[in-house]
């Protein structure tokens, strides 16, 4: 049992645990080990205890921002309920620009798929562990990092693009083995010409969305098509084959995916000055269901959600009638439209779809390959700190 001051009855330790301790941030929990021996050994090896916490950790949107006369890069994941960045990578410079000195592939379960100092790696920034992913150098496109339930592993779905003919080939790579197996052809529109071409840079500005054992890409509007930009490329994780869907609603750039809370596949579709709420409530049948309509206190370029049961939004706007350069990040309320907080933004940051959930959880493959699942030394995680956002004076939460 843990003492409390003043000579009140102790907690059970359980409650400590399960209650207390799977609240804080990886950082903290982390020096706690130093209470005890039996401390220790649970927060380093229980992978009961070590999986809840990772379950309580809120779902994270990724920020990137570079100094290039530095070439310093870092990533962030954006914390809108402190109003601050915490900390996750950073590079210090390189023999090649900032955007090839760090950006963010693919994120799951608080693991990331980097390309950093011109090499792909796999890392978890919380234990500062990293492991090479040597079998994807060449890939046109990293499109999804996944866990595969029955095998307890995490895949890779790629694309290399054909020699002779540039025809997009995905393949599926199993974390840790020496595994790059090909899978099943998309359909033809996005297999070939215009749209296999382009998917390597819908995937880097719209990353692909996993959910209820799902990949779902941004829709599209396809080159001789229907004409609408509601086309979805699907791939099952399970049966590793694709699917072409229609969206609910035809609305190309203005459509935004996301896995919710819930685990169910979430799409606003923006206005401008609203946004709808769209929510898959069944694959097989492909239904889906108009949930909520959150009206803005002004237009909005984008819109984040927030990921937590209130439906509430994280949001860029112009300020006034300022150029690009200067910018708002506005918190609203998902129940009533109403600005809960508004901050200060500008161009140099920039806001991934990419979300870090913070684990502990242990991989084997970290210890794979010669990598001896050490601590990872300079340059990713080193002398990072929290920056606060800087708050609008005029706003006032009403």
């Amino acid at each position: 049992m843990s003492k409390l001051a003043g000579g009140a009855p102790p907690l059970p330790e359980d409650l400590v645990f399960c209650e207390i301790l799977t609240r804080l941030q990886a950082k903290p929990l982390l020096r706690c080990r130093a209470v005890c021996r039996s401390w220790r050994r649970r927060l380093t090896s229980d992978a009961k205890f070590l999986l809840a916490h990772h379950r309580r950790q809120p779902s994270l949107p990724l920020v990137t921002s570079g100094d290039r006369s530095t070439e310093e890069r870092r990533i962030d994941a954006l914390d809108h309920r402190t109003g601050e960045r915490r900390p996750v990578a950073q590079t210090t410079g390189g023999t090649g620009g900032a955007e090839d000195n760090l950006q963010v592939l693919a994120s799951c379960d608080g693991l990331l798929i980097l390309l950093a100092n011109g090499g792909l790696q796999i890392c978890n920034p919380a234990t500062r562990q990293r492991a090479p992913l040597t079998l994807l150098h060449g890939a046109s496109c990293i499109s999804a990092l996944y866990p595969h339930g029955p095998s307890g592993s995490y895949r890779v779905l790629c694309c290399f693009k054909r020699a002779e003919d540039g025809h997009a080939v995905y393949h599926v790579h199993t974390v840790g083995s020496g595994e790059l197996r090909r899978v099943g052809d998309p359909p033809a529109p996005w297999a070939s010409g215009d749209m296999a071409r382009a998917m390597p840079a819908i995937a880097s500005f719209y990353p692909p969305v996993l959910a209820d054992g799902r990949i779902y890409w941004e829709p599209v509007r396809l080159p001789g098509g229907n004409g609408k930009g509601n086309n979805m490329l699907v791939f099952d994780t399970m049966a590793e084959s694709f699917q072409h869907l229609l969206s609910p609603v035809d609305g190309g750039a203005s459509l935004e995916l996301f896995e919710m809370s819930n685990g169910a596949l979430g799409l606003y579709d923006n206005h401008g000055g609203t946004a709808d709420l769209w929510v898959l409530q069944d694959h097989k049948s492909w239904t889906w269901s108009l949930n909520n309509r959150i009206k803005f206190p002004a237009d909005v370029l984008s819109v984040m959600p927030v990921l937590d049961p209130e439906g509430d939004v994280l949001v860029l706007s112009l300020r006034g009638e300022s150029s690009f350069e200067c910018q708002h990040l506005q918190h609203i309320s998902g129940g009533n439209g109403s600005l809960l907080a508004r901050y200060e933004w500008n161009y140099s940051l920039n806001l991934w779809r990419h979300r870090f959930k913070e684990s502990l959880v242990r991989h084997d493959f970290f210890s794979m390959g010669g990598n001896a699942g050490r601590v990872d030394e300079k340059p990713l995680f080193d002398g990072l700190s929290t920056v606060a956002l800087v708050r609008d004076d005029n706003s006032e939460p009403h």
